[in-house]
């Protein structure tokens, strides 16, 4: 790590390398000046913090520009592979996006906003808010607001009502109770219809675990294509059999029938989110 100057706190440099890092979240490689402007630190304290990120690997420089390095990468891909979660949720949200034809997300909570970890589908084409590592304010997301009706509101973080990208967006905390309510009753499953982005519904689960954090599974794709009832029942199967194999229990028993190929959106042979079933082939296991 970079040396401090005399009379700096170890504390103090920790934080100035922690926001020159989050300066680069959800942004494209950025200069010297933007890094400074984005942290708010001194042009030559940037520099010089950058630097020694460039020769550790954690940046990495492409002529007059800085983006984060291979050892973000590399310690990233240890978070997610450290949490069994993320592990058996990854065969569960290949299957659900082969046999569907729409985009999975695993995401958790963190703060007031719902972390992306991973994503199996290309749609919607621009990845931005809905990329891996990507963030979204946890009221204005199904995940979010699916964890939040399966969490005590006590352990509830500081709920904000900030600007809304579409006018189906939820904007304040009678709209949030009415909604959670609807949650509560689909059986802990959210549905938001193009409250995040218009022409996009996303579908959420939240997944019972004992590792400390908050985790939901989701589907995502066309409002004009996504037949939400039968989507609702994909996603609960999911997170139950994420649950199952994160918690090392067997997959359930289940009876094998003729299985049905899946298609993408631009070539789909049936609706896109139209039933599928377990039974024609383990989730998990």
């Amino acid at each position: 790590m970079a040396t401090a100057r005399i009379g700096e706190t170890p504390t103090t440099m920790i934080d100035r390398v922690a926001s020159i890092l989050e300066s680069f979240v959800g942004k494209r490689p950025l200069t010297l000046a933007e890094v400074a402007r984005c942290s708010g630190l001194p042009r030559s304290s940037a520099h010089r913090i950058l630097q020694r990120l460039v020769e550790l690997g954690w940046v990495e420089r492409n002529e007059f520009k800085y983006a984060l390095g291979h050892r973000m990468f590399e310690l990233g891909t240890q978070f997610t592979r450290q949490r069994s979660v993320h592990r058996a949720a990854l065969p569960v949200m290949t299957e659900l996006h082969r046999r569907t034809g729409l985009t999975a997300h695993l995401s958790m909570l963190t703060g007031t906003e719902i972390l992306h970890l991973e994503r199996v589908g290309v749609w919607p084409g621009d990845a931005g808010e809905w990329g891996v590592g990507a963030r979204q304010p946890v009221v204005r997301t199904a995940p979010g607001r699916a964890l939040l009706a399966a969490v005590p509101a006590e352990e509830w973080p500081e709920i904000v009502f900030g600007a809304v990208p579409t006018c189906y967006s939820v904007r304040s905390a009678v709209q949030l109770d009415r909604d959670l309510a609807r949650i509560r009753d689909r059986g802990g499953v959210a549905v938001d219809a193009q409250g995040c982005a218009l022409g996009v519904t996303v579908v959420a689960a939240p997944i019972a675990t004992g590792e400390g954090g908050h985790f939901a599974l989701s589907l995502c794709g066309p409002t004009k294509s996504v037949r939400t009832e039968v989507v609702v029942s994909d996603v609960r199967r999911a997170a139950v059999a994420v649950w199952r194999q994160a918690s090392g229990m067997p997959p359930l028993r289940i009876r094998a029938t003729e299985a049905r190929p899946a298609a993408p959106f631009t070539r789909a042979s049936r609706p896109v989110g139209a039933a599928w079933s377990p039974d024609t082939a383990p989730l998990v296991g």
